[in-house]
């Protein structure tokens, strides 16, 4: 992103054109909630009083505009323009019009809108508020007017970002809404006068689309597209009582905003002071601050992340972790970045309490809940000067203290890392400049990255998360000849006479864990250390299955284990193994052929369905239709004399020769021996 990107994104300007018609008079499903604390007992309940679609897309915008400008106090701008016989707005870009009480004291006098009366000499429209809104684009805000009188021949970018709220029919009538839209961007174009006013550079249309909830809309989304060089599409249906929850997530997007809940807030209860109950607490802030949240474990990570009830966003659940009288967290603790937060609902009192604890000058700490039940301290609440923040407390070390040993995790935590161990595989994996040119067919690279893939399938990091690593007198050596790419007979006798021995100490109830370990497994049972070492080391052969010698070693456990049913695995992946041999024939006719054989087609009498890529000259020619009569008649001729019984059982190669395997027999024979 370039610095006039980061200067003036598009949401530095936003502008709303709300449908002010007689249409959006009509009621939505969302009704406004009376208490009525002194009304007789058995008395009628009045009736259920609606709100507007007006009501429900206007209180939509100001909270849109007030969260904006509750986390950004400066460069982020908003006007909204009503439309209906014409257009008004009511404000400007200027800050001192940037609030919400300018804005209730425009909205009251400007009013409801006015009743659905069929009437032909008005015109009800808010296609006159695009006019509007284009013209309010070219205006030149106080930032960009600064940033333009500046010489540093850096041209100033004019991005914003328009919301139309209206009613549609159909997909076809949001078509010509963006057309009109589109006209008028261009027309404005043409009548900019420097230095008021600049050209509109692209521009993020974004239509909504609402209607009563007891009808059926035929407008259907649509996810932001270019329609010109200058203007995106963005297209969203939604119920009037839902369009405050689609326009909050919306707002999520537009700001690169995330939403924090905060659970277990202990509060007295309202009707009954002797008791508390713990209510939970919703506040947006910038994503930024959930980045160590988010980077760390994943398992954690998961715990704490949760979709928000009838939203199509996802919340962090923080626990409120009570304070301590007196003390100034944010100076203790060590912290990261720093973030105004606003409450989602202002009106609620969980919210009111909360804000009126914080700007009382007390802190609140924010625990993360791990997976594993644990937990540990990731924000903090507190404000300064009136204006709350959310602080990211430091997980790790800080710059201030020495760099860690390589003996020390994260915190300092003494850990066993296999130092040695990785030393050896750095050294086995060394990468050296290749003296030959690199051919298509073969690239070393990814032959490289291949063989460190297969031989980190399996490695623990720490000498404490393992136990056939710190048993090589004995399983080596198995863990070194497993990792190879093929592994020979004798190898795989080798790597069998690992698991008898280890069968063996077993057998003997010999002590797996040596002396000089020290490590928390020295306190297990016998029966557990065997139990984890068997099933760590099924894990690991498991992980190097690259042949049939490879699976023998992992059968050959299973057996000693008495482990049958797992034996499907062996028969699957020696299957796996047969047909991928069969696929590649091209490279065994390299290692088996003569290169002064004639081709395999010459020497046979058997005709072979090949797809053959060339076609004769002439098909029609006296030699074509000799050898096509010759081939009929020996499909319909048995042959003279018994086929060789190699060549019956040959397999067809790509190329159209045969292949014939030598000593089909000789795996079984083999098996034999070995079981007797």
């Amino acid at each position: 992103m370039s610095l006039m990107d980061q200067l003036f994104p598009a949401n530095h300007k936003t502008t709303f054109v709300v449908d002010h018609t007689p249409y959006f008079g009509l009621a939505s499903n969302s009704h406004i909630k009376m208490d009525f604390t002194k009304r007789p007992s058995g008395g009628i309940p009045p009736a259920p009083i609606f709100k507007s679609m007006w009501t429900c897309s206007i209180e939509a915008v100001l909270e849109y505009c007030r969260i904006v400008w509750d986390l950004f106090p400066e460069g982020k701008l908003i006007r909204v323009i009503s439309s209906d016989m014409q257009s008004r707005t009511l404000n400007n870009w200027s800050s001192s019009q940037q609030n919400v009480n300018y804005m209730l004291h425009h909205l009251s006098s400007l009013g409801p809108p006015a009743k659905l009366v069929p009437n032909p000499n008005r015109d009800y429209s808010v296609v006159y508020g695009f006019r509007t809104a284009a013209e309010a684009m070219i205006e030149c805000t106080t930032a960009q007017m600064d940033q333009g009188a500046k010489k540093n021949n850096i041209e100033v970018q004019n991005k914003c970002r328009t919301v139309i709220i209206t009613s549609a029919r159909d997909n076809p009538s949001i078509d010509n809404l963006m057309s009109m839209f589109h006209n008028e961007m261009i027309k404005s174009n043409k009548y900019v006068s420097q230095p008021s006013s600049m050209a509109i550079n692209h521009c993020h249309l974004v239509i909504i689309n609402t209607y009563p909830d007891s009808i059926t809309c035929e407008v259907t989304d649509r996810p932001s597209h270019p329609i010109s060089p200058i203007l995106d599409l963005e297209v969203h249906s939604i119920p009037a009582s839902k369009i405050g929850i689609k326009i909050s997530n919306l707002l999520l997007k537009h700001y690169n905003l995330a939403s924090t809940t905060v659970t277990g807030i202990p509060m007295k209860e309202e009707q009954n002071a002797s008791s508390s109950a713990n209510y939970d607490v919703e506040i947006y802030h910038a994503a930024t601050a959930h980045t160590t949240i988010l980077n760390a474990n994943v398992a954690d990570a998961k715990a704490v992340v949760a979709k928000k009830e009838g939203a199509d966003y996802e919340t962090i659940k923080l626990k409120w972790c009570t304070p301590r009288a007196n003390n100034n967290l944010p100076d203790i603790h060590s912290c990261t970045t720093l973030h105004r937060i606003t409450p989602v609902d202002i009106n609620s009192r969980p919210s009111a309490c909360l804000i009126t604890f914080l700007l009382n000058g007390r802190s609140v700490l924010l625990e993360m809940i791990k997976q594993g039940g644990g937990k540990s301290m990731s924000h903090v609440l507190k404000s300064y000067n009136g204006e709350i923040y959310i602080h990211t407390v430091s997980s790790g070390r800080t710059v201030l203290e020495d760099p860690p040993a390589i003996s020390e995790g994260p915190g300092g935590k003494v850990t066993q890392y296999r130092v040695a161990d990785f030393g050896i595989f750095m050294k086995m994996n060394l990468l050296q400049p290749s003296k030959r040119k690199q051919t298509e067919d073969k690239n070393y690279i990814e032959d490289a990255k291949e063989k460190l893939k297969k031989q980190t399938a399996y490695w623990p990091l720490t000498t404490s998360s393992t136990m056939i690593y710190n048993l090589k007198q004995y399983t080596e050596p198995m863990l070194s000849l497993m990792v190879k790419d093929n592994i020979s007979d004798q190898e795989v006798l080798n790597c069998k006479q690992c698991i008898y021995s280890l069968i063996a100490a077993e057998s003997k109830n010999e002590h797996l864990i040596t002396p000089s370990l020290s490590n928390p497994r020295k306190m297990m049972k016998k029966d557990d250390q065997y139990r984890s070492m068997w099933a760590e080391l099924e894990t690991f052969l498991k992980s190097n299955l690259y042949t049939e010698n490879h699976c023998k070693v992992l059968q050959c456990l299973f057996e000693c284990r008495g482990k049958l049913d797992e034996e499907k695995i062996i028969e699957k992946t020696l299957m796996r193994f047969k047909k991928s041999l069969a696929d590649r024939p091209s490279v065994i006719r390299a290692t088996t052929d003569s290169p002064m054989s004639p081709p395999l087609t010459q020497q046979t009498g058997l005709k072979h369905n090949i797809a053959h890529k060339t076609v004769p000259a002439n098909p029609n020619s006296v030699m074509y239709l000799q050898i096509v009569q010759d081939q009929d008649n020996r499909r319909a001729t048995p042959p003279s004399r018994p086929q060789f019984a190699g060549r019956l059982k040959s397999i067809q190669k790509r190329n159209g020769n045969l292949f014939a395997k030598l000593y089909q027999h000789i795996d079984d024979d083999t098996d034999n021996k070995s079981a007797k």
